[in-house]
């Protein structure tokens, strides 16, 4: 019995060990922006792949919410730690991208109003990726992912298809959220230029475009609002609104990719499938079974009762226009081949539609 006590012991302090040291030998990513609809699925993708991850939020109060959101995908154990950022504030970064060695900086403010105060998204997106980028660098990062966007690709609207080359012309009427998007993203690579040869720090875009799917939390993101507005039936009509589309999974996946990837650095990467008009969408949705508008408002009504809808506003400089992303980097470079479409609308609305009825 002592030498069967022994041997037992034995074998946990081996297993301690080599925990121990297959732990030591991780290598670790910060995330920032934890509790966001992307970030949530990008840190369940690195900790299935065998990364530690210590990602940020503006609040600790959020932890659990975090927590809980990808232990639905994978265990977290050991594998998930936490800091508290503000994008526009200095105190905490240098520490908080410490002992990392990636960063994927997804933080970045999205507009919950119609509001035009660039001060509210512009500031916080450029200073965030100002005090990531250096605490990145103080901290010899190998490779620094950050999510832009197609807004900051085609968001003054100035034609009607765009690829990886193009930019949003800020000499145009752009809104604050393409603004934001495009100075931040700007900055990136005026900063990796700025640097070039006395770093040896890579860095990489991902510019996604809607991006629809199921959230890992109850908070659905601000891009699923849309397909939420076409089957709570806050929207009774539809509108001949073109929009991009890309599967949350394929984002998540584009980003780790992007990290990993020898072919990656000194690239942006548009993340779209296709493109679809509201009625599109609306059909994906009936023919599913949920309940979606089946009339479109036509256009020239649609501008007058814009006039006293501040929501229906906010859509009128973008009916009528076609759009196109072409994702050229992502399919010749990384080889990507996009979730349909269908199924970023389908897995959307099947969260939304339990939430709805909860």
């Amino acid at each position: 019995m002592p030498l069967n006590i022994a041997f037992i012991a034995y074998v946990h302090l081996i297993f301690i060990f080599v925990s121990m040291f297959v732990t030591f030998n991780m290598e670790k990513v910060f995330v920032s922006g934890g509790s966001g609809f992307i970030s949530l699925h990008l840190i369940s993708k690195l900790i299935q792949e065998g990364y530690q991850v210590r990602t940020s939020l503006r609040s600790l109060d959020r932890k659990q919410e975090v927590i809980d959101a990808a232990e639905k995908e994978v265990s977290t154990v050991g594998m998930l730690e936490f800091c508290e950022l503000d994008l526009l504030k200095d105190e905490g970064w240098d520490e908080a991208v410490a002992g990392c060695d990636y960063v994927q900086h997804i933080a970045s403010p999205i507009p919950t109003t119609n509001s035009n105060d660039y001060d509210i998204v512009v500031k916080p997106a450029v200073n965030g990726i100002k005090r990531c980028l250096n605490a990145a660098l103080k901290n010899n990062i190998k490779r620094f992912v950050m999510t832009s966007s197609v807004a900051s690709v085609g968001g003054s609207n100035h034609k009607n298809e765009y690829d990886d080359t193009d930019w949003t012309d800020l000499t145009m009427d752009v809104g604050p959220y393409q603004t934001s998007k495009t100075k931040a993203e700007q900055y990136l690579w005026d900063f990796m230029k700025e640097h070039e040869g006395k770093t040896d720090m890579e860095a990489v875009a991902i510019n996604p475009s809607m991006v629809f799917g199921n959230s890992l939390s109850d908070d659905i993101g601000a891009s699923n609002l849309v397909i939420k507005r076409l089957i709570d039936g806050s929207m009774p009509f539809t509108l001949n609104i073109c929009i991009n589309i890309v599967h949350i999974k394929d984002v998540a996946d584009m980003h780790f990719e992007a990290m990993i990837n020898d072919k990656a650095p000194g690239k942006r990467f548009i993340a779209s499938n296709n493109h679809m008009f509201f009625p599109e969408i609306a059909k994906v949705l009936n023919d599913n079974g949920f309940k979606a508008p089946k009339r479109n408002l036509p256009t020239f009504l649609a501008r007058i009762l814009g006039k006293f809808d501040k929501q229906l506003s906010f859509f009128l400089k973008d009916i009528d226009i076609l759009r196109i992303y072409h994702s050229n980097n992502a399919r010749d470079i990384l080889g990507w081949k996009f979730r349909s479409s269908e199924s970023a609308i389908v897995d959307a609305a099947t969260q939304i539609d339990a939430l709805l009825k909860n």
